[in-house]
């Protein structure tokens, strides 16, 4: 069997530190919407999964002058486990709230909001300190 091809397309460093910024200030609105509980928890852990994304794709512009281009952010987290193992990871708990966070019909929890928080928070950083 060969292994799945992940669709990738290139990035310059221009467009990876505009990802960055889009990153940052995602991030910054999901600190935002911190400040309520219920609805504003799935808002919040959906927000940051955007910064995920974003952070991601800074990253690896940098890294690696291209990007995850599809739809399934889950394959983003391979493209991202070329640069670096443990951000990948932390990129891959962030995708799989997205379904939860964006799609569901329950709210999450307040544990939930603050994993993602975090997760986005060091994924943002990590675009800072590359590009």
């Amino acid at each position: 069997m060969s292994p799945t091809r992940v669709s990738v397309r290139p990035i310059s460093r221009r467009e990876g530190t505009a990802r960055r910024r889009i990153a940052e200030k995602y991030l910054e609105v999901a600190e935002i919407a911190t400040t309520e509980d219920g609805a504003a928890i799935n808002v919040a852990v959906g927000i940051a999964v955007l910064a995920g994304i974003a952070a991601s794709d800074a990253i690896c512009a940098a890294a690696l002058g291209e990007r995850y281009a599809g739809q399934d952010h889950a394959a983003a987290v391979q493209v991202l486990k070329r640069v670096d193992a443990q951000l990948a990871r932390k990129l891959g708990r962030l995708v799989d709230m997205k379904p939860s966070s964006h799609y569901g019909d329950t709210l999450l929890t307040t544990r939930d909001r603050d994993r993602a928080i975090k997760a986005a928070r060091e994924l943002v950083q990590a675009a800072k300190d590359r590009i």
